[in-house]
């Protein structure tokens, strides 16, 4: 019952940790993040304004690039500022929203989705840097809230946060937009409230992000070449975002999951020797009892759901120790996620059935010979 209430316990946690891996590697964090390309290098000091130009201009060039953007603040880290914003009228204390920046066709190159007002307009440069408290309430920089930061704010709705001004550590500024939350952190927290400003270079460090419309791995391989002929003293540090993200976010949770799937593999083929030995010796003893059986009467499957029967009970009973306890640490863990999956009852049943279907074919081959044996052989000496 023990080493079967372990390997029920390791069962239902691989399949948990199995599932939630998968759930934050294929769930929805608010941007379009395959085919994205992060160039880390484009923000290092060392490159001077004319390679930075000629390199963003050769990346935008390479067949396959769909869009190209800069901005501090990116999948898995970036600069950004954090500071306190209030709208006029709200009580307590203001609350603090991450401040990022972001260059042209930010929100376009993620594939962000617009909520309410507008995005970051070229046509509209001007009215978007704006100047500060320096200008005019009409000329006021403009920003745009993700939708954490419009509940953050005290806005009902997305729509009503639209041309609302409001204070900020280094003056006033107006909402002009507001897009779905995208999560560039990990799942574990919750994503941040964000306001985003408008750059034309992107801001303080501003990285580089290229959208591809065709093989991420080729076009970030013609990236490198491309770096290491314009910029060689600089490395480019360019990964796709899918990878920034497993190493940054999700690979310790995969190796816990493998590390689990080893140990419930080990202890079900422990508690497996045990049953076998069990079974071997328990129908080596009742031999002539079933021989008896049978003479009485009773058939092949009779004796079969007899001895199965009696066998599963430990094992059930080991089920039934296993659940609570494997309930109880799995939601404890999951509770370390913002993002994360349900505990759905079929993981546990499914953990059951397959132990009780592994105990079941660990017996198997040891009742069936006995229950098939005739009685004859087996009352020879009575």
């Amino acid at each position: 019952m023990l080493q079967f209430a372990i390997a029920t316990s390791l069962m239902i946690g691989t399949a948990v940790l199995v599932a939630q891996a998968r759930h934050v590697q294929n769930a929805d964090i608010g941007f379009g993040r395959d085919g994205l390309i992060i160039v880390n290098g484009f923000g290092d000091r060392a490159l001077d304004p004319a390679q930075r130009t000629e390199l963003a201009t050769a990346i935008r060039a390479i067949p396959g690039v769909a869009a190209v953007t800069t901005s501090g603040i990116v999948p898995g880290g970036g600069s950004f500022a954090i500071g306190k914003m209030h709208r006029a009228g709200a009580t307590g204390d203001p609350p603090m929203i991450v401040q990022g920046t972001v260059g042209a066709a930010f929100f376009e190159t993620y594939r962000a989705r617009l909520i309410a007002g507008r995005l970051f307009d070229p046509a509209r440069f001007a009215l978007d840097i704006g100047n500060g408290e320096k200008d005019p309430p009409a000329r006021l920089p403009n920003v745009i809230l993700n939708r954490t930061a419009v509940r953050r704010l005290g806005f009902a709705r997305a729509a009503d946060a639209i041309d609302q001004v409001v204070a900020r550590d280094a003056g006033a500024v107006r909402i002009v937009g507001v897009v779905d939350d995208m999560r560039f952190g990990t799942p574990r927290d919750p994503v941040d409230a964000l306001a985003y400003s408008y750059r034309p270079d992107g801001g303080y460090r501003s990285v580089q992000v290229v959208r591809t419309a065709g093989d991420a791995a080729l076009i970030l391989a013609r990236i490198e070449t491309l770096w290491h002929r314009i910029a060689p003293a600089v490395p480019p540090a360019a990964v796709t975002v899918d990878q920034k993200l497993y190493e940054s976010f999700y690979r310790q949770d995969v190796q816990r999951s493998r590390l689990f799937m080893i140990g419930a593999v080990l202890a079900v083929a422990i508690g497996c020797i045990g049953l076998y030995g069990l079974a071997a010796f328990d129908t080596a003893r009742r031999v002539k009892e079933i021989g008896i059986r049978k003479t009485l009467g009773a058939s092949t499957t009779d004796v079969l759901r007899l001895l199965i029967g009696q066998f599963l009970k430990p094992v059930l009973i080991a089920t039934m120790i296993a659940v609570p306890l494997a309930y109880y640490a799995m939601e404890h863990w999951l509770a370390g996620f913002d993002d994360r999956v349900a505990l759905s009852p079929w993981l546990f049943v499914g953990a059951v059935m397959l132990a009780a279907s592994i105990a079941v074919a660990t017996i198997l081959g040891q009742t069936l010979r006995v229950a098939r044996s005739e009685p004859a052989r087996a009352l020879r000496y009575q």
